[in-house]
C-alpha cells in the first residue's frame, strides 16, 4: 500500500476538535503517522496497510497515544485472522440479506455532539434466514465503511438501537458469545469511537437482554448507555428532532435502508482488496494477550511513545 503525504479534509470546527479531545497536533500529525507505520512494519508476520489514511484511523481512535494505537492496531487484525467464523469472506454481498433486511441503517445526521447517527434494529433479525454471526459481520463492514470518513473518526458514532419488534425467539437465539463478540468489536477492535448507545422502544423483558450483554461491556460505554423506552424527549436532547424520522418523533421522513444498502452493495472489490492485508504468521511474533511486542522478536524501545517524547530524546 501506498504511503504517500496525507491530505486533510477535515474543516476548521473538525480539526479544533480533533486538537482539544483527540490530542492532534496537525504540525506533528505526519511524524506520529511515521513512527506507527514503523513499528507496525517492524512487527514480525504482519502485513497491514500503512498509507497514511488508514493509520490515522487507529490513531484518532486512540486520541494519538502511540502504545495504544498499535496495540489497537494489531488487535484489528489479530481478530481478523484468528475470528474466521466472523472475517472470512468479509464482503457487503455476502450478507446482502442483512442490508435489505434494515437491521443496520446509517441516517446519514449527526448528533448534538457531531456523531454520525446509525439505527440498529435487532427485531429486524430474520432468524429463520440468517444467523447472529450474519449480523455482526454487517456490523463490521458498516463501521468500517463509516470511519473511512474523517469527520466520523473525529465525532464518532451515535447509535439508536430500536428494539421495536423484538421477541423472545430472538432473545432464545442471542447467545452469550454473540454479545462477547460484538462487545470486543467496538470497544477493542474497531478503530472508531462509540460515543453514545441510545436504547428505544425496548420490551418489558429488556433486563433479561440486557443482562447478556453488561458482563462485557467496559464501565466507560456503560456510562454512554441511554433508555427512553418510547418516549423520545431524551433522545431529542441528544439529536435534533428535526433531523430524526418520524418513527422516534422527528419530522424527517421515515426510516428507508435502500439509499444504504445500494452503497454498501457495490463495495466488495474494495473490501476483497483489504482483506489482502493481515497476519501472514500468527506464530512468528504476536504474543495472543496484546500486550507487548517485544515477544515478537521487535524491541519497545525502540519507537516507543507520542512525538512529544520523541522530541525529548
Amino acid at each position: 500500500m501506498t504511503t504517500e503525504m496525507y491530505k486533510c479534509s477535515l474543516g476548521e470546527k473538525a480539526i479544533q476538535t480533533a486538537v482539544e479531545e483527540l490530542h492532534e497536533d496537525p504540525k506533528t500529525r505526519h511524524i506520529e503517522i511515521k513512527t506507527l507505520r514503523e513499528r507496525i512494519e517492524k512487527y514480525p508476520g504482519l502485513q497491514a496497510r500503512t498509507d497514511s489514511d488508514f493509520l490515522l484511523r487507529f490513531l484518532r481512535a486512540r486520541k494519538f497515544d502511540q502504545e495504544m494505537s498499535f496495540k489497537l492496531v494489531l488487535n484489528f487484525y489479530r481478530a481478523r485472522y484468528e475470528d474466521k467464523e466472523v472475517f472470512q469472506d468479509l464482503k457487503p454481498f455476502s450478507v446482502k440479506h442483512v442490508f435489505e433486511s434494515g437491521y443496520t441503517t446509517p441516517l446519514g445526521i449527526r448528533d448534538h455532539q457531531g456523531a454520525t447517527v446509525v439505527v440498529e434494529k435487532p427485531g429486524a433479525w430474520d432468524y429463520a434466514r440468517f444467523s447472529d454471526l450474519d449480523l455482526i459481520k454487517a456490523d463490521c463492514i458498516t463501521i468500517s465503511k463509516l470511519m473511512e470518513d474523517e469527520e466520523n473518526q473525529v465525532y464518532g458514532i451515535a447509535l439508536i438501537v430500536d428494539y421495536t419488534g423484538f421477541t423472545l425467539s430472538h432473545f432464545a437465539r442471542t447467545p452469550p458469545s454473540f454479545a462477547r463478540r460484538l462487545c470486543r468489536l467496538w470497544q477493542d477492535v474497531f478503530p472508531a469511537r462509540l460515543k453514545a448507545v441510545h436504547i428505544v422502544n425496548e420490551p418489558a423483558s429488556f433486563s433479561n437482554i440486557f443482562a447478556i450483554f453488561k458482563p462485557f461491556l467496559k464501565q466507560k460505554l456503560l456510562d454512554r448507555i441511554f433508555f427512553h423506552g418510547d418516549k423520545y424527549s431524551g433522545l431529542h436532547e441528544h439529536i435534533d428532532p428535526n433531523l430524526l424520522p418520524l418513527a422516534y418523533g422527528g419530522s424527517a421522513p421515515d426510516i428507508t435502508n435502500t439509499t444504504w444498502s445500494t452503497v454498501i452493495l457495490q463495495c466488495d472489490k474494495q473490501f476483497e482488496e483489504d482483506f489482502k492485508f493481515g497476519f501472514v504468521d500468527m506464530k512468528v511474533g504476536p504474543d495472543r494477550g496484546g500486550d507487548s511486542e517485544s515477544r515478537g522478536g521487535v524491541a519497545t524501545d525502540s519507537l516507543v511513545g507520542t512525538f512529544k517524547k520523541l522530541q525529548t530524546d
